[in-house]
């Protein structure tokens, strides 16, 4: 079999880079596959809104204590440990933690982490932190979102 990997969380590259407050584990890199890594968010942590030159699927860990926040198209969406979210090439997005809990988010996406990019949308502000009424007020991520997601990223 061609290119099969067993990689270990200690053998990863650790990826840290300017307006991300936290450090991710990267995995595998490598061009026309898929490349993908951990996060480990804690309590108010924030990846700011950003958009990627391809399309990305965050997994929220099953063993999070908490949900993770996904902030697009005006507004806060709910994911809970165990879901799933697709996010389209383009699409402006952040993710937060609640104020209370940590959750870990396995992120996939297509070809290398340099070919998917990130670029920063609003460089003056310095995170996107959900607010502890957003965080109540959240809606619960659904197909539904994610495919209004997809045909807003469209046009």
């Amino acid at each position: 079999m061609e290119n099969t990997y067993i990689v270990y969380p200690d053998t990863a590259e650790v990826v840290s880079e300017p307006g991300m407050e936290m450090a991710a584990r990267h995995f595998i890199s490598e061009p026309g596959r898929i490349s993908f890594g951990v996060v480990d968010f804690v309590p108010g942590r924030a990846v700011k809104l950003h958009t990627h030159d391809t399309w990305e699927v965050i997994i929220i860990d099953g063993g999070s204590e908490g949900p993770g926040f996904v902030y697009f198209d005006g507004q806060w969406w709910r994911a809970d440990p165990g879901s799933a979210v697709f996010v389209p090439k383009g699409l402006v997005h952040a993710w937060s933690a609640g104020n209370h809990n940590t959750f870990k988010m396995l992120w996939l996406y297509q070809g290398t982490l340099e070919e998917a990019g990130r670029t920063w949308v609003d460089e003056t502000r310095p995170s996107h932190l959900i607010s502890p009424e957003e965080e109540k007020t959240a809606l619960k991520w659904t197909p539904e979102a994610g495919r209004r997601a997809a045909e807003k990223a469209r046009q």
